[in-house]
């Protein structure tokens, strides 16, 4: 996702004044995880890049072996246990939010130049 359409988002929601808590999808497409995995690797120069699916033990570990504080891997931990259950999908389309202009080919060329930079 693009910098620029949550940019985007966070001003129309800044603006709008909101009295309560409110949540907002921001997305410009959707697709597989292996799709932007291609999509992405093909920019950096790896078009064999593949999503591996860890189970929640797996990433947790290595998580812990990366020294990510022990709340921030559970919070990522469980945001990618809702992401593959299909829930966060599911609420997702019931919201119908409107989509972001920069579509993930066109991000992932920016995406490659800071890569390459790195």
């Amino acid at each position: 996702m693009s910098p620029k359409d949550i940019a985007d988002a966070v001003a129309e929601e800044l603006l709008r004044h909101p009295e309560k808590t409110t949540i907002r999808y921001v997305g410009s497409e959707e697709m597989t995880c292996n799709e932007a995995a291609s999509i992405i690797g093909t920019a950096v120069g790896k078009p064999w890049l593949k999503w591996a699916l860890l189970s929640d033990k797996e990433m947790l570990q290595g998580l812990k072996m990366a020294k990510v504080p022990e709340k921030v891997a559970q919070t990522l931990v469980e945001m990618q246990a809702v992401m593959h259950s299909g829930k966060a999908l599911a609420n997702f389309h019931q919201n119908q939010p409107k989509m972001g202009k920069v579509k993930l080919a066109d991000f992932a060329k920016e995406f490659a130049k800071a890569y390459d930079e790195k």
